[in-house]
């Protein structure tokens, strides 16, 4: 299909020609006028051992896909959300494409960021860290998304998201054109910061980190009180339903026995 060769397995024919056709079209990317375009294999992994076999083991289990920029090759798992994976890892082999080298946070960010995969900085919820003030740091970022389990790893994608999205913010008009530009003259990312922002890495991940906790950190802790004040209604309506069921049976008690007299009755010394 065009510049794309799909490989698969019997069955997933109708899959192929749909992701082969997508992959094909040409897209702008975030700060990438001239992505190469050159020929791509696409494997479509119809099992996890397949998938396995083809990564060579060196992907987690709940990965959906793998982006090799030196073959310019994408394999998928034929499995979920396939269509947003290729997206993905399309955007990988673009940035790859006129960028030697880039932090692991700031290859995944920029690929979250270029697949419109906003709904990953939903994660955030979970990343209890910000509520009590300890945020994270790139390098944690960095470790969590080579973590095997997948909720670091997915916490440590919106997390790395937000950090490409604040270089995007930093660049103004221009977006991430700037510091695309840069790359390519050096695979020094700090040195390309400097270039582009005038600041150095350490300088920029301080930023990151504060604009993490005023952007995100009061939606979870507003997030939390929603659920603290939840969990207190029901406690409090579970609290009041006992209440009531004691009161009816204590008063049921004290009824037995009673009768009441008749209208005419009067007390007599």
């Amino acid at each position: 299909m065009g510049r794309v060769t799909a490989i698969f397995w019997p069955g997933d024919e109708t899959a192929a020609m749909a992701l082969a056709e997508l992959a094909d079209r040409t897209t702008t990317w975030p700060g990438i006028d001239d992505a190469t375009e050159r020929p791509i294999r696409l494997f479509l992994a119809p099992s996890d051992a397949k998938f396995d076999s083809l990564t060579r083991g060196r992907l987690p289990e709940w990965g959906g896909g793998a982006a090799f920029p030196g073959s310019n090759t994408i394999v998928l798992k034929v499995t979920g959300d396939v269509r947003r994976v290729v997206r993905h890892e399309l955007a990988h082999l673009a940035l790859r494409s006129v960028v030697r080298r880039a932090p692991l946070w700031f290859d995944e960010g920029y690929a979250a960021v270029a697949a419109g995969e906003w709904d990953r900085l939903q994660a955030l919820r979970v990343n209890w860290a910000l509520l009590t003030g300890a945020t994270p740091t790139l390098r944690q970022v960095v470790a969590d998304l080579r973590n095997q389990g997948s909720g670091r790893a997915e916490t440590a994608y919106a997390l790395a998201t937000t950090a490409v999205v604040l270089l995007e913010r930093m660049g103004g008009e221009r977006g991430l054109g700037p510091l695309v530009a840069n790359l390519r003259e050096t695979p020094d990312f700090d040195r390309a910061l400097r270039t582009t922002y005038q600041m150095t890495l350490d300088q920029f991940e301080v930023e990151w980190r504060r604009d993490l906790k005023k952007r995100y950190g009061w939606a979870l802790f507003f997030g939390s009180l929603t659920v603290v004040w939840t969990l207190l209604a029901v406690v409090l309506l579970s609290l009041w339903g006992v209440r009531r069921r004691r009161d009816r049976a204590r008063r049921a008690r004290l009824d037995e026995g009673w009768v009441i007299p008749p209208d005419d009755w009067h007390a007599s010394a």
